[in-house]
Order: structure tokens, then sequence, then C-alpha cells
């Protein structure tokens, strides 16, 4: 049965002409005497025919290449929402992917299922793989490419440090559910076969086709499903669908393996619903007999949540039961399953070819067709947010902020470390990679570290607080908002990334801050971009703070301001022009100022009372 479970706003998008288009169709499909099959499945060698609901005058084409990932699923939002604004009457997804994370994926299928346009198609062209697979399942309609390839969406860990990884069983069952819940929900939603599907995403499903003695309708079903509907053991010959797994990323990254065996305590008796009522709380049947007895109640609950009701006949009825005979051994559930586009038109999961845009119009009998495609922007934000990236721009901002730090009013420095920053944290941001205590904790890290350096002297619970907030704002942008689950394989993996980037960023920074410090005054060509002096003066270095020997000088020193100290400026010692701080509140330009404290990185002032004022250059007075 075809058919959307949820309620649509959808709009008069196409307007009178687009009505007219609509009746024409209805009108020929009537005449014609075309019937649409009730079943994934339903008759090998025909493809889902022309319905009155495929008929659309604008199509959208929205683009899924490449690894799937949370800029995707924002990506695909964006252009859907788009399409609708502008009155599109079908969306088109043309996917070539290997798959990518579970989460974004899940998004994106919602992102369909609840969009205003009720015709969308998956166009598979050439490869979906995984995720890719699960969300041409979450459209209305499917179509390939010649030579396409469908399936493999096993889950799988994977991480930028540790590469893919197979699962353990018993994260793969965390993630199982709600993988279950969102395929079964469209293959019932879109007239797929709901054991089928579950072939796509977990092994040790054995499947059977057979075929209704007196309605000629096709299923897909279990070992115990087929012994009740032919009224015997089922024969195992060569699968028609061998398994096959898909490439790194996208499927089980592996050989196959062996079918599960039942466990006793969680039997496929326990999770298969006795009755034929498909309401039951129990509607769900599991493909695989092993599923445990929490994964059956969990995807049963959300579908019930979800309104989702299965169509399938119980085949161990009497009303059923021995009324069907065997057309052939599928799959035989040592591996997940891997269609190429033969298997879906004959299957009934696709509803034809198409090779090109002009192949898409003549399909949908569209006037005008427009493609959709990720903008410049979203790729940028897309490589901001890798994580080698990332560790750049953390480096950078580190550098960046202690230069501008120690010698106030160069500005340039201080310019570079905010772009850093706001690329570090604007991206993840949009994507739900990051929180607002996060940002919080990063801008709060750095007015604790100011605080330390220029208004509480030396270095105790203000600049070690800083600098934990800081690292830890860091880290925790690249864990924000991740993982279905508490203690989540995935929001483990993030932790570590992040934690392994910033600490080397880290360690990256400090030796490029201490090579600075010694060699930049010296290198002929950088050695050009510090600051000079007036004519008056001698040539001061940028980082003549930082020098080991701050410069000659000396605590107790006496000299004058020659700029305001708020709380940086810079002194007049001698014959030497100094970047220092007012230890104690703010200092005007021309007060006698003495040095109280002085390192390799930084040197602080007081105000020395009841003395002169002076000019820049320590000369003339008046009462202090």
């Amino acid at each position: 049965m075809k058919g959307r479970l949820t309620t649509t706003r959808r709009g008069l998008h196409g307007g009178l002409g687009a009505l007219i288009v609509r009746a024409i169709a209805t009108l020929c499909i009537c005449l014609l005497g075309v019937s649409a099959s009730g079943q994934a499945g339903g008759g090998q060698g025909t493809a889902k025919p022309l319905s009155a609901g495929r008929s659309a005058k604008d199509v959208a084409i929205i683009t899924i290449r490449g690894e799937i990932d949370r800029w995707t699923a924002f990506s695909v939002d964006r252009r859907i929402e788009k399409a609708e604004r502008d009155g599109a009457d079908a969306l088109v997804f043309e996917i070539d992917s290997p798959g990518g994370e579970l989460w974004p994926v899940l998004m994106i299928c919602a992102s369909i299922k609840g969009s205003q346009v009720a015709n969308t198609v998956a166009w598979v062209r050439p490869s979906a793989y995984s995720g890719g697979a699960i969300i041409g399942l979450a459209c209305r309609e499917m179509v390939v490419s010649e030579n396409a390839t469908f399936g493999d969406a096993l889950p799988v860990s994977g991480s930028p440090v540790g590469g893919m990884m197979a699962m353990p069983d018993a994260e793969r069952e965390k993630v199982m559910g709600p993988l279950l819940v969102e395929v079964v929900d469209s293959a019932r939603r879109n007239g797929y076969d709901e054991i089928f599907v579950q072939s796509l995403v977990r092994r040790g499903v054995e499947l059977w086709l057979v075929e209704n003695n007196a309605t000629a309708e096709r299923y897909f079903v279990t070992e115990a499903e087929a012994t009740a509907a032919i009224g015997k053991a089922p024969e195992r010959t060569s699968p028609t669908v061998p398994s096959a797994t898909g490439p790194v990323g996208g499927g089980s990254g592996g050989p196959r393996a062996e079918a599960p065996q039942p466990d006793a305590d969680s039997t496929a008796e326990e999770g298969v619903s006795p009755t034929a009522q498909p309401e039951g709380p129990l509607a769900f049947r599991p493909a695989d007999p092993s599923t445990p007895r929490e994964t059956l109640n969990e995807v049963n609950n959300a579908l019930e949540m979800r309104s989702s009701r299965s169509v399938r006949p119980d085949f161990r009825s009497a009303e059923h039961a021995g009324r069907y005979t065997i057309i052939e051994y599928v799959a035989d559930g040592h591996g997940v399953m891997t269609l190429k586009s033969r298997d879906l038109l004959r299957y009934g999961l696709a509803a034809g070819t198409v090779q090109s845009d002009s192949d898409l119009t003549a399909h949908f009998g569209a006037q005008n067709i427009v493609r959709l495609d990720e903008t410049w922007s979203e790729g940028l934000a897309r490589f901001l947010t890798l994580f080698w990236v990332r560790g750049l721009l953390v480096a950078l901002f580190l550098i960046c902020l202690f230069v501008e730090m120690t010698h106030p009013g160069v500005t340039a420095p201080g310019l570079v470390a905010a772009a850093a920053l706001l690329a570090l944290i604007i991206p993840p941001l949009l994507v739900n990679m990051a929180a607002w205590w996060e940002v919080a904790a990063i801008f709060a890290g750095i007015l604790l570290i100011i605080l330390e350096l220029f208004v509480i002297p030396g270095f105790g619970f203000a600049g070690v607080g800083g600098v934990v907030l800081l690292f830890g704002g860091l880290i925790g942008t690249f864990v924000g908002g991740s993982g279905l689950f508490p203690g989540s394989t995935q929001g483990r993996e993030e932790l570590t990334t992040g934690v392994l980037t910033v600490v080397i960023s880290a360690i990256t920074s400090g030796g490029a801050i201490y090579m600075l410090a010694r060699h930049l005054p010296s290198t002929p060509l950088l050695g050009r971009l510090v600051l000079k002096d007036n004519e008056d003066g001698p040539t001061p270095t940028m980082l003549q703070a930082m020098a080991i020997d701050a410069g000659g000088v000396s605590v107790g020193d006496l000299g004058s301001a020659a700029t305001p100290l708020r709380p940086a400026g810079r002194v007049l010692i001698g014959e030497r022009m100094i970047d220092a701080v007012a230890e104690h509140g703010f200092i005007e330009s021309g007060v006698m100022v003495r040095v109280v404290s002085a390192d390799a990185f930084r040197i602080a002032v007081e105000r020395v009372e009841g003395h002169l004022h002076t000019d820049a250059r320590g000369q003339g007075a008046s009462p202090g």
C-alpha cells in the first residue's frame, strides 16, 4: 500500500496549470486501466507504474554526494525549505554516497518525511550505500541509473583517529533500534516489504520470496514464515542476491560473517505477535530471529508513536498457511544485502531507470527542473570542521592570543586570533557540534586569563581557571550535540579526537611561541615586521618583553609613561621604550613610574607618588 502517514501542509504550488496536468494524467491512467502494485516485490520484471501522484510541473533536484555528515543534513534541510518556498511539486534526491554518520542520516530522513512536498523521489546515481540507502527508502519512490548499487547499511564505527572498525555487538544493538524504526517505517509508508528492508541493515537475515497462489501477491519471508506459508520447510539453493559489502565507511567493512544464532532468552517467538492484528503492540516482526527483546520493544513502541502500521499477513494463521509457493531463495543471511539496478527493478524497489535530467523530465512530465547543490559557504564550513583544520585553527588562535596579550596595541595578532576563534565556534554551532555553554566557557577563559595578566598579580586561581575553561570549551566543540546515547561509541570517539587535537595544538603553539620569542627579532625577513620607535628613540622589537633578559629592565628602575597604561601601554626607562602594564589601576601619560616586576613575558609598573610628571623623554617637570 502506498501513501504517507503524516499530514502535510502542501499548498497549490503549481497553480491552475498543475491541476490541469494532474487531472489529464489521472484520466489517462483510468482510460488505460493501469493499476498500482500493492506490495514491494509484487511482480518480477515489472516496475511501479506511473501514478497521478508522480506528475509534477516544477521539480527540484537536491544532490547528496560524498560522505554524509552534519553539514549534509544542514544543507539538505535548507534546500528542502527553499524548494518548498519556491513552489516545487516534486523533490528528487540524487544520491551518490558511501554512507556516513547515523544521526545526520536520520535527520535527513525526518526532513524528507516531514516535507510539505509529498512527491519525493530518490535517484540512485550511481551508488547509495549505507546511509545513502536509508535516505533512499525514506522517499516515496525510487529510480536508478544503469549499474547502480544500493544497500549494505550495517552500522560500523569510525573516527578520524582510529579509522573504520567493527562495532561491538552491544554497541550495534544500541543503534539498531532507531535504524530498524527508520527503515521499517519507510517501508510501511512507501509500499516496500518491511522484512526485505531489514536485510539491508543487519546480518543474519535469511530470505525467501513467496507468491500467493490465488492473488499472485509476493512477499519476502523468513524461514519460519516460509515453512508456514508453503506447508513444509523451504529448500536452500544458491541465493539470487549474494551477500556483499560496500566501500570502507559504507557497510560492514569486512568479510562476510556467519549469521548469529538465536539466544535462548531472546527468540523470535518472544518478539513476534502470534495474532494477525497489525495494530498490536508487537506488530513489528524481526527478520533476524536473534533480535533481543529490548530491541523489539523499542522498535514496536517507536512505530506505535509514529502510527506506523504493518500490512503484512500473518503467515502462520489459517487464512494464509499453505497457500503460497516458493519463487526463489533470495539471501542466505551471511552478510548484509547489496542490490544492483536489475535487483531493485525486479523486486519493485525501483520504479524505473533514469539516466539523465531529460529522462527525469519525462518521468514526471515536468516543465521545469532545477538543481539545488551545496553552496560554496557550506563547503567552506565543512572544511573548517575537519579535525586537522580545527587543530591548526586552535594553534593559530593560541599563538596570536599570546602575542596580543603580551604586546597590547599591536592589533594584527588580535584580529587574527579573533578570526581563528570565530572559525572555530561558528561552524560547529550551526550544526549542533557546539553548545552555548562551550562558547561561554571559551570567552570566560579568555577573560580570566586577561585579568590574570593585566589586573591580578602572579599566576593564581584566575589564570588556572581561565586555562581550564578555555581548553575545556575548545574540546567541547568537538563533542557537543553528538551521539544518540550517553556513553556511546561515537561520543567517546569524538571526545578522544577533541582532546588529542587540542593537546597537540597546544604543544605546537607553545613551541611556536618559544621560537618567535627567541628568533623573530633576528630573522632578516620577519624582523622587518616588528614595530619601530619614532625618530627620537631607539628601535624596540614587537616581542621585546618576551626576551629572556626582559630588555635589560630590572625591578626598581624608574621611568615615565610614554602612553596611557589602561592597563597596558608603553613606558620610557632610560633610553629604552618598553611595553608594560599598570599593576594597580590606570596610569596617565607622562606620569613617573617604577618597575615592580619583570620577567620573560611581562613587565609591570606602578605610579611613583609624590614625584614629578615628565614628558615622553623624561624632561621637564610639574608638581606631582
